[in-house]
């Protein structure tokens, strides 16, 4: 990945930024309370030289007093503000990259771990917003302060101050390249952080397969070597940390032990107050304790830049909507329904997976697709919801290109209802609702769990409706999850219908009432079925017989097993499976 630039950086701080006039007020009480902070040791001094000389002026000590709590309330409040400006540009990152990342395309997801996408949302915008606050206010009052003292430490001592304009270059010397080796490292350090939690987001999210896979050794493992990374890691940017405070430390110390010796011998000589000796050394701090703490903000700076350079590539990412389609947007004169014209399609430039399919499902009809497993079943029902770009062809919908709809009206016409059906974390009436825009009735809902037999299951329930379905359903049996997700596709209405094998959790009694209210459903719709179980569409309009990536048969059940070997191969297999399990079971 190319380096992130000190000007991108600040542009996209500047892309997230509050109102101009936030931001100057901010910075203008910022600067004032550095400014007020320069005083302080002036007031000091003429205090310390009239006590010299036993004279105690009650107004100057109380005008210390009067600066130092007008001082503490400016910086409490500059740094409130700063504070507010740093939440609201994290917010707005993380609200743009959340609004981003879930319209990114499928193949990006395909590709990368979804733990080190959170990772990049929350740890990496944290790693900014701790910079922002922690260190950027610091380093802006801090920069104020060297260079006010400096002036003053010239119009007190010039002398003096020629010592600081020697210790300050040699510094950076010192930061810059440690800087450039701390860039690398917190890289590293952002990129095996991401790869951690992407690791406990794979094991945590299917822990019950670590548990019946008996692999917890295997994962112990692998999060100990992740954890040994995250270590040495730590301890690379520690030791760079470790020379440059320590160096800057010693550096401003030796230039205190000079202006202690020098400003005392001043002082013994006559040549100089004790007060001016009191408001120097008040500036000598002034400046040592910023000069210090920007080894700290250097090294800070460039763990940002690693996390901000993260966070760029993500906002680079294109979102589905974004995706130029490259297809010719046919308008043909077809039957109403789902149309696949000459489609060509693979998910990588090694193998293609489907090759030059041309199908129909009809409206009305019901349009069953049967194949050996990997033959690309899943893949028309991916395409059909363009989760994925077709390289070459056409699907049509009505005898429109489906791409010449836009994403979301296209995919609101459309439910899915698949064997393995996810469930989202919450109440059942949530699930059932998800992602549905208009109103809903209770009774519309009701409806929907009588057609799809959940009725009594739901009234089972002490909570009824609003039960707690847990993490991916794991409250919920095979069976009810697939009737939730059919109620859900009665309640949506759709104009195309895609059934994955759609009653395979369920029992004999409730497949039948089920397959029932799916019937009734399929009216006047596009319907699509996988079927694993040729049984079940023995009895479906058309049946399209997908091998190896082409359509090798498509027609009735009886037409394609006297024409058709793969289709008889597959039926004979199972007529003989049924046969096995009923003697099994008698």
């Amino acid at each position: 990945m190319k380096g992130l630039s000190f000007k991108q950086f600040i542009g996209i701080i500047n892309r997230y930024r509050p109102s101009r006039l936030l931001l100057g007020l901010a910075f203008l009480l910022t600067i004032i309370q550095s400014g007020v902070s320069l005083f302080v040791p002036l007031i000091a001094m003429n205090l310390v030289d009239l006590l010299v000389i036993e004279e105690i002026n009650v107004l100057i000590l109380l005008g210390l007093v009067a600066l130092f709590m007008f001082q503490i309330a400016l910086s409490a409040i500059s740094y409130y503000m700063m504070v507010l400006i740093g939440e609201k540009i994290i917010v707005r990152l993380r609200e743009d990259l959340w609004n981003k990342v879930i319209r990114f395309p499928v193949r990006f997801f395909d590709s990368n771990n979804s733990g080190e996408i959170m990772s990049r949302i929350t740890n990496d915008t944290f790693v900014m917003k701790s910079f922002f606050v922690d260190q950027l206010i610091p380093f802006i009052t801090g920069l104020i302060s060297i260079v006010g003292s400096v002036i003053i430490l010239f119009l007190i001592d010039w002398t003096m101050a020629l010592i600081f304009l020697i210790v300050f270059p040699l510094a950076f010397l010192i930061i810059n390249p440690l800087g450039k080796k701390m860039y690398a490292v917190s890289r590293n350090l952002q990129s095996e952080t991401a790869s951690f939690q992407g690791n406990l987001n794979r094991v945590l999210s299917e822990i019950r397969l670590v548990k019946f896979s008996v692999a917890e050794d295997e994962e112990s493992i692998r999060g100990s070597n992740h954890a040994r990374k995250l270590y040495n890691y730590g301890i690379q940017s520690g030791k760079i940390l470790a020379i440059v405070s320590p160096v800057i430390t010693s550096t401003n110390l030796m230039a205190l032990i000079c202006i202690f010796g020098y400003g005392g011998y001043q002082v013994a000589t006559g040549g100089m107050s004790a007060g001016a000796l009191v408001a120097i050394v008040f500036y000598i701090f002034q400046i040592v304790t910023p000069l210090t703490n920007m080894a700290q903000f250097f090294t800070h700076a460039q763990r940002t830049m690693g996390a901000t350079e993260r966070i760029k590539s993500l906002l680079e990412e294109e979102s589905e909507e974004d995706i130029v389609t490259n297809i010719d947007n046919l308008s043909i004169k077809t039957e109403p329904g789902i149309t696949f014209a000459n489609v060509r399609f693979s998910y990588s430039a090694e193998k293609e997976v489907l090759n030059n399919i041309s199908f129909s499902a009809i409206k009305g009809q019901k349009t069953a697709i049967v194949g050996e497993s990997g033959a690309g079943k899943t893949t028309i029902f991916s395409l059909i919801e363009r989760f994925y770009q077709i390289d070459n062809g056409d699907i049509l919908y009505n005898g429109k290109s489906i791409y010449s709809y836009n994403l979301k009206e296209w995919r609101e016409k459309i439910s899915y209802v698949s064997q393995d059906t996810p469930i989202m974390e919450g109440s059942i009436r949530d699930n059932l609702l998800y992602g549905i825009k208009r109103d809903i009735s209770e009774s519309e809902i009701i409806k929907s769990l009588q057609i799809s037999d959940l009725e009594s299951f739901v009234s089972s329930l002490p909570q009824g409706l609003d039960t707690e379905v847990g993490e991916k359903g794991v409250r919920l049996s095979g069976g009810q999850k697939q009737r939730i997700a059919i109620a859900r596709a009665i309640i949506r209405d759709p104009e195309i219908l895609l059934l994955d094998e759609a009653t395979a959790h369920l029992d004999g009694q409730s497949e039948s009432r089920v397959q029932d209210a799916l019937n009734n459903l399929m009216k006047n719709r596009t319907t699509i079925i996988i079927a694993h179980r040729l049984s079940t569409v023995k009895d479906a309009d058309c049946i399209v017989v997908l091998e190896n990536g082409i359509v090798s048969g498509y027609g009735k059940h009886y037409e394609l097993y006297q024409s058709n070997q793969l289709y008889k191969k597959l039926v004979d297999q199972q007529l003989i499976s049924n046969e096995l399990e009923l003697q099994v079971n008698s």
